[in-house]
């Protein structure tokens, strides 16, 4: 009688064991890792280390380590590690007496599991007794279409020099450097007061210099005090723009009248006694009527139905081209404004929309 009790109990023992089930690894983690500590502390001053240790809250990994900058530049460069949930600095000699010193992770921080990156981290300390707090801020966007541009380099050249700019942006690492983000933001913080040249582009061969034709900035001399705002528009180089006159200066294409409707564009007196501006009207990415701005009202009908977008660019030469610019020469491109709202054409309907 024991044996049978023994052995049915054993058995029951196993099938309990057989029907355990591991638990579920939950909802999918979407956050990127938080600093719990750093030593010394961000924005120490009196700087006078040879380690820096900044722990998270969960392990980490560096997946790109040619996005870390240091700003000034520290030779030899330091190195850097990540031990379970931290990441340890070993700084050389390098340091500058007296300077704010800035470590710019950027997105090479990520989680070692789902790889969640911590976007544009920075770890700034002072090797004197305070730390510079000037900062620059803005957006880049594309010139022609408006549309903001994502991780283009936007740097700093400290006491640099309009004249010298094409030299510069083609052969030169900036003093300070970042990347604009998903929304065509940018900033630098803790910079020095001074004189800079500031310059954008997109990295589209990741050189991290401008090389023909991505798109660049006009050089930008600036000098800095407090806190700048400057929005930062892209172009591509005139000599590598096809030139075609708007062909739709000279005639419009009729659509079916059961379809269409009209919009009449009123203009500011200074916008159209100065002869010099070329109007567009936009549907998606096609100019469909364009004309020179040189009364107060400009009726347009027959228009298919949809949302339109207006523009007008400064035709100087009168041309009756967009012209762009030359880094080199530092000519400008042509001033080109946006009408900020769209323009809703409905069927059999008339419009009125106001340019200022």
């Amino acid at each position: 009688m024991l044996y049978i009790v023994f052995y049915i109990c054993f058995y029951f023992l196993l099938s309990s064991c057989a029907t355990v089930v591991s638990p579920s690894g939950g909802e999918k983690d979407i956050f990127p890792p938080k600093i719990l500590s750093s030593y010394p502390k961000n924005e120490s001053v009196n700087f006078n280390e040879n380690q820096i240790i900044i722990n998270f809250d969960e392990y980490i990994q560096i997946k790109n380590r040619s996005e870390i900058n240091f700003f000034p530049e520290i030779n030899p460069r330091p190195t850097i590690k990540t031990k379970g949930r931290s990441i340890v600095i070993n700084l050389s000699s390098g340091l500058r007496p007296n300077t704010t010193h800035i470590i710019n992770f950027n997105k090479s921080i990520v989680d070692l599991n789902e790889s969640n990156p911590l976007n544009d981290f920075e770890y700034v300390f002072s090797t004197g007794s305070f730390i510079d707090t000037c900062s620059l801020s803005g957006s880049i966007f594309n010139l022609k279409s408006n549309i903001k541009t994502t991780d283009a380099v936007v740097g700093l050249f400290k006491n640099g020099l309009a004249i010298n700019y094409d030299s510069l942006v083609r052969k030169t690492s900036a003093n300070y450097f970042v990347y604009s983000d998903e929304n065509g933001n940018y900033n630098f913080s803790n910079l020095k007061q001074g004189d800079y040249l500031l310059c954008a582009f997109q990295d589209l061969n990741l050189s991290n210099k401008y090389e023909q034709p991505e798109p660049v900035s006009m050089p930008v001399e600036i000098n800095l005090d407090k806190n700048q705002i400057i929005h930062i528009p892209l172009f591509i180089e005139d000599e590598f723009l096809e030139k075609n006159p708007l062909s739709c200066l000279y005639k419009q294409k009729k659509e079916d009248s059961l379809n269409t409707g009209g919009v009449n564009l009123n203009f500011e007196k200074e916008i159209y006694e100065e002869n010099k501006y070329v109007g567009e009207l936009i549907l998606g990415d096609s100019t469909v009527f364009c004309f020179n701005i040189n009364s107060k009202i400009t009726p347009i009908d027959s228009l298919l139905v949809g949302i339109y977008s207006f523009r007008m660019f400064e035709d100087l030469n009168t041309n009756q081209i967009w012209d762009s610019g030359n880094i080199k020469k530092l000519i400008n491109p042509e001033k080109i404004i946006f009408f900020q709202e769209q323009i809703e054409i409905k069927k059999d309907w008339e419009i009125d929309v106001f340019i200022n």
